[in-house]
């Protein structure tokens, strides 16, 4: 029995590929690999929804008497979009115990910074209301009301009696003289006889 041409080899592939992938999934022929002897792979593409630029690869062994279908795999092309490596749970759960541990030595850090920059300003206020207290101490101010007042009255008085010896010697001087008091003086006067009378 002669082997079966490329023609047949393509259909059988086909064939396979459509049976294993959900309905309109399979593509056009893309190629094939010669992976040993009497063992190929062909390529069509895949149209299934989320794998673009994924590929329908069909392993067949071919021999004289009949083509046997090996495997049919959904493979990723060399544009295709791929899930980010996988990492293992206990790696990952290993990365955030360090991350939680870094984050909790640094909140510590800043509490500790905040609670010393704390304790230097109670520290300042307190030597500044000790300077404070020590300038109390040396300056005393009296805001006691014990100073005299002076009464109009009796400030008038006696500016009236000093005038009015001013002005007797002024008259006799102003006899001998030929001179008046000065101006400011007789108002003056003047003024403390009215307030009397």
């Amino acid at each position: 029995m002669p082997k079966p041409t490329a023609e047949q080899l393509h259909d059988r592939a086909r064939q396979a590929a459509i049976e294993t992938a959900p309905i309109a999934g399979v593509g056009d022929f893309i190629g094939f690999v010669d992976e040993a002897e009497d063992v190929i792979t062909m390529k069509f593409a895949s149209r299934q929804k989320g794998y673009v630029g994924w590929q329908w690869h069909v392993t067949m062994f071919v021999s004289e008497d009949d083509v046997t279908v090996s495997e049919v795999n959904l493979l990723p092309g060399e544009t295709s979009l791929l899930a980010p490596e996988w990492v293992p749970w206990a790696d990952r759960l290993a990365d955030w115990k360090a991350l939680q541990a870094e984050l909790e030595a640094q909140a510590a850090a800043e509490a500790a910074e905040a609670a010393e920059a704390d304790d230097e300003e109670n520290s300042d206020d307190t030597e500044d209301s000790v300077e404070v207290d020590n300038n109390d101490d040396s300056v005393e101010v009296d805001d006691s009301d014990d100073e005299p007042e002076i009464e109009e009255s009796s400030a008038s008085e006696e500016l009236a009696v000093a005038l009015e010896e001013e002005g007797d010697e002024t008259e006799t001087d102003s006899d001998d003289a030929g001179k008046r008091p000065p101006r400011f003086l007789r108002r003056r006067l003047g003024r403390l006889n009215k307030k009397k009378k």
